[in-house]
């Protein structure tokens, strides 16, 4: 209630300077005469950074988001929009409905002043028409602008910075809501404006209907434990969410791999067109996250191996027995030169990780890890997608098994659809099946496509809400950030 004692005290020293015709440190701003009402006044007076400067006024007013709300205001010739001198009117009752309706969109209500929001008839007392009252009203009127725009921030960016998990403080953000809030109002919309500050992504809108529909088709008691904000299903909801608001607007289609998921979607216009079981990292070599764009993919490839895996997994099997190569199919060449070695006569026990100069490759065929196909796009991880010879890990509920790439089921259906969009699928059956199928073939695309990795715990499918293992336990680092008390 600091804010609050603060407001009166200020309430008391600006009735004092309207009854002597203003403030003497700083003559007003200019007001219209359609907007020269001692409530515009008041509001323009609170709002004057020069006498004590723009930190402290905006601290002494409890606004987060001050040059937004300032905005705001003198856009709108500094008129009262949500108060009277009765207190909250009924633009002002429909706001405050929208932020005690935060968790419905995995935020908070007490995290936007709500419950300090509701109390201004209570803080009124038996005067409402006092000289105090008016200051104390507009108070209570910049913290309620001050709480739409930051909530309308976090609806369209989110709550934190996506590396750092601090605090998001995107003033441009506000600044833009702050101009959709006075559309909204002239329109007489503030659905419209809580509409518009959100994503447009389909991952979101599933997600986001799944959360909803889960509150609505629960019992009252059930429904006000979920609509507590402290519940473990609205925390997993809510930080989830939050990961999708960190996103870029999405493409018109794409590939997104859902980690936790273990699955690859393929989406168009908003549909989803092909779904893949997918094999992704183990903990230890977990699969990243990232965006970029597949643009080319290779039939019968050659899988060199990484020399993290050489060393680490295939050198102790050759220290064991070197035959290990040639019953895997397996070719080692010195590094240096790309000559074949016998490894047989490679004393395999003197060497190291420091003194292995050689590489391993395993040919096309049946046996090669990569499959018949590898889909590549760049990033700086060196993770592609992936066709596997062990089929039977897709039957797998578990499937967080691989170094890092991502086995994908059904590749040649993810070839073939890419080749479609190029105009060019007739060409693949012959490279699978052909004389030369054994003979790596690269295939270009031209228009390419997006891909994105994601890691998603939660998501929506069909109005329905999919929770998923944490299988490189990323929730709670973001749930500690997310529901950190002020």
């Amino acid at each position: 209630m600091v804010w609050l004692r603060n407001c009166v005290r200020a309430a008391s020293l600006l009735a004092a300077c309207i009854c002597c015709a203003g403030p003497a440190t700083a003559a007003p701003l200019p007001l219209s005469a359609a907007a020269g009402t001692e409530a515009a006044l008041t509001l323009q007076n609170l709002l004057d950074t020069l006498p004590a400067g723009s930190a402290a006024t905006y601290q002494r007013l409890g606004l987060q988001a001050g040059p937004s709300v300032g905005h705001f205001y003198a856009r709108n010739a500094y008129r009262p929009v949500w108060t009277q001198e009765s207190g909250w009117n009924a633009q002002a009752t429909e706001a405050l409905r929208w932020l005690s309706e935060a968790t419905r969109y995995g935020l908070r209500p007490q995290d936007y002043d709500y419950l300090l929001l509701r109390t201004l008839p209570d803080s009124l007392g038996p005067a409402p028409h006092s000289r105090a009252a008016g200051p104390l009203r507009a108070g209570f009127e910049l913290r309620l602008t001050d709480a739409l725009l930051r909530y309308a921030a976090h609806l369209e960016f989110g709550r934190l910075q996506p590396g750092s998990l601090a605090p998001a403080a995107n003033e441009a953000a506000r600044l833009a809501a702050a101009d959709r809030l006075r559309h909204a109002l002239n329109q007489g919309s503030l659905a419209s404006f809580i509409t518009g500050s959100q994503p447009a992504g389909r991952a979101y809108a599933q997600l986001l209907d799944a959360w909803q529909a889960a509150q609505d088709a629960a019992c009252p008691e059930d429904s006000a434990r979920l609509l507590t904000g402290e519940q473990a299903l609205f925390r997993q909801v809510a930080i989830n969410l939050e990961r999708l608001r960190w996103e870029a607007a999405p493409d018109s289609e794409y590939a997104v791999v859902n980690i936790p998921a273990f699955e690859l979607q393929l989406v168009r216009r908003g549909r989803v067109v092909q779904t893949h079981r997918v094999v992704v990292g183990k903990p230890e070599m977990p699969t990243p996250t990232l965006d970029s764009r597949i643009i080319v993919f290779v039939t019968s490839p050659e899988w060199r191996v990484p020399y993290s895996i050489a060393v680490n997994e295939m050198l102790p099997e050759l220290q064991r027995d070197p035959g290990f190569l040639s019953d895997n199919n397996y070719e080692l060449r010195n590094a240096a030169t790309g000559r074949l070695v016998n490894p047989w006569r490679v004393r395999w026990q003197r060497v190291t990780p420091e003194t292995f100069r050689y590489t391993i490759r395993q040919p096309a065929g049946r046996t090669n890890a990569l499959g018949k196909v590898v889909f590549y796009f760049p990033n700086t991880h060196t993770v592609f997608l992936h066709d596997t010879p062990a089929r039977a890990v897709f039957s797998r509920p578990d499937r967080a098994l691989s170094h890092g790439c991502v086995r994908v089921e059904k590749p040649l259906a993810l070839a073939a659809y890419l080749l479609r969009r190029e105009g060019t699928e007739a060409t693949l059956q012959p490279a699978l099946t052909g004389p030369d199928r054994h003979t790596k073939r690269r295939f270009d695309l031209q228009q390419g496509l997006p891909v994105h990795l994601r890691y998603y715990t939660c998501a929506g499918d069909n109005g329905r809400l999919r929770t998923y293992a944490d299988i490189y336990g990323k929730d709670q680092a973001l749930l500690e950030a997310f529901f950190a008390r002020p």
